[in-house]
C-alpha cells in the first residue's frame, strides 16, 4: 500500500469519526460538504482554508474562515478535517511532481546510451558523438538544478523587512494573549489590502484605490475586536 493510499484512508477515518461525534445535523452536513470540496480541490492543487471556503460558497454553503479557525471546547471539527486534507494533498502533489521529474529525466537519457555510441564505426565520429553525449548529460543536470532553484520562493529585501515588522506586530501580546491563526490572517489580509479597494500609500496611510460601495466589506470578520485586543 502506498503512502498516498494510507494518507487517504486516514482522512476518511477522521471524517467518519467527526461525523459520529457531531451533535447536530447541520454540523454533519457541513462536514460532508467540506470533505467533498477537499477531495475535488486536491485533484488539482493543495487544499487550503481559503480555497475550501470559496468552493463551498459556490455551492451555497456559508462557512467563514473565522468559523474554521476558531478554537472551541472539544475541538473544531471543520479545522481538524481541513488540516488532514491539507497534509494528504501536500503528499499527493509532492509525489506527482517527483514522478514527472523522474519520467522527464529518464526519457531524455534513454534516447542515446553508450551501446548506441559503440555502434558508430568511425572512431573519430564516435568520439565526437561521445563528447556531445557527455555535454547533453551535463546540460540536463544543469537544467534540473535551475528548475529546482526557480521553484524556490523569491523574497525581496523590502518583503523581508515588511514581514519582519508584521511578525513583530502579530506576536504582540495584549492581556498576555497571543493572536490566533484566524486573527493573524485577518491582520495580514488587511495589511496586504489585496481583496479590497484599499491600499497603503508611500507614507503608510490607508487610501482608496477605487470607489467604495455602500456596505462593502473591507476586512475579515472581527477586525475591530482584534485591533482593540492589540492596543489594550
Amino acid at each position: 500500500m502506498t503512502n498516498n493510499s494510507i494518507s487517504k484512508k486516514r482522512v476518511d477515518s477522521v471524517f467518519s469519526t467527526l461525523q459520529e461525534k457531531a451533535k447536530t445535523a447541520s454540523v454533519r452536513t457541513k462536514l460532508a460538504r467540506i470533505h467533498n470540496a477537499c477531495e475535488k480541490i486536491s485533484e488539482n492543487t493543495v487544499v487550503s482554508v481559503a480555497n475550501v471556503v470559496r468552493y463551498i460558497a459556490e455551492e451555497g454553503v456559508k462557512l467563514s474562515k473565522r468559523t474554521i479557525y476558531n478554537d472551541r471546547e472539544g475541538g473544531n471539527p471543520y479545522k481538524e478535517l481541513i488540516e488532514e486534507w491539507m497534509k494528504h494533498s501536500e503528499l499527493v502533489h509532492s509525489e506527482k511532481k517527483s514522478r514527472v521529474k523522474n519520467v522527464d529525466t529518464e526519457t531524455a537519457l534513454s534516447l542515446v546510451d553508450e551501446e548506441d555510441l559503440a555502434k558508430i564505426p568511425d572512431i573519430a565520429l564516435r568520439h565526437k558523438f561521445s563528447l556531445m553525449y557527455g555535454e547533453l548529460r551535463s546540460l540536463r543536470n544543469q537544467v534540473t538544478i535551475l528548475k529546482d532553484v526557480k521553484a524556490l520562493p523569491s523574497v525581496s529585501q523590502s518583503q523581508i523587512a515588511y514581514e519582519a515588522n508584521n511578525d513583530d506586530l502579530l506576536t504582540y501580546q495584549g492581556n498576555n494573549k497571543e493572536l490566533s491563526d484566524y486573527e493573524r490572517e485577518v491582520i495580514k489580509d488587511f495589511l496586504s489590502a489585496k481583496l479590497t479597494p484599499l491600499a497603503f500609500d508611500e507614507d503608510g496611510a490607508l487610501v482608496s484605490k477605487s470607489v467604495i460601495k455602500r456596505d462593502e466589506t473591507l476586512s475579515g470578520e472581527g477586525l475591530k475586536e482584534i485591533l482593540e485586543k492589540l492596543i489594550q
